[in-house]
């Protein structure tokens, strides 16, 4: 039979092994979300997507606890507004990814021809907000905003 301090010692190496190991997973895992999602221009800005088309993104008031409606636009090149889209966010606290995350929620399109999405901020921190653009079911853009409450 084993010792228990042979039996905590075993655990204690284990943990001393496997968490700089899981540690290492987890900042790769980010790092790769980050070039995955490229930072964003400030919202009000234009945001290329591809050589043809550019969208501009805000929020109906600045991001603060509560319910914020996230409002994306998206144009041709020449400025005509397209509705040709789908557009899909995910927002969440980088420091605490996962525990608040929404999940890829799809925007609505309004009437006025505007995807609109709320998002509900649940806690003062910094937020990130992952913007995915597709096109005839591919993905043409992404990207990230992040902002603190």
């Amino acid at each position: 039979m084993i010792s228990m301090k042979r039996c905590i010692f075993i655990v204690l190496l284990s943990l001393a092994v496997l968490l700089p190991l899981m540690h290492q997973s987890v900042r790769a895992a980010g790092a790769e979300g980050a070039s995955a999602y490229p930072a964003m221009s400030e919202p009000g800005k234009k945001v290329q997507i591809g050589n043809d088309y550019y969208l501009i993104y805000g929020f109906d008031k600045k991001p603060k606890l509560g319910t914020v409606i996230m409002k994306v636009e998206i144009f041709t090149r020449e400025g005509k507004k397209d509705t040709s889209f789908e557009v899909k966010a995910d927002a969440d606290m980088p420091s605490m990814r996962g525990a608040h995350a929404t999940g890829d929620r799809p925007f609505t399109l309004s009437k006025k021809g505007d995807y609109l999405l709320p998002i509900n901020i649940v806690m003062p921190g910094d937020w990130e907000i992952k913007l995915t653009v597709m096109k005839d079911g591919k993905v043409v853009a992404r990207g990230r905003y992040n902002f603190s409450v």
